[in-house]
């Protein structure tokens, strides 16, 4: 029995869903399902993340033009 590790719901065996697989050293270690919508919900909220981060790295790099915020310093050893 296949089980969505989105929504936690059985996966029917004639229903679009994605299979992941870890390796380990060429071994299977472990699988895992997802329903195709679960997984294609998932993805649309990744990208809707990504959109607010950038509005906030832009916010950070405006408050520390204005001082607002100290500047960041980078130390590469």
């Amino acid at each position: 029995m296949k089980k969505c590790f989105r929504c936690h719901k059985v996966i029917e065996d004639n229903s679009n869903y994605y299979s992941f697989t870890e390796f380990k050293n060429s071994e299977i270690v472990n699988v895992n399902y997802a329903h195709k919508s679960c997984w294609d919900n998932f993805l649309k909220k990744i990208g809707d993340t990504t959109e607010a981060m950038n509005i906030l790295k832009g916010l950070k790099q405006t408050l520390t033009k204005m001082g607002a915020l100290p500047e960041e310093e980078v130390i590469i050893e």
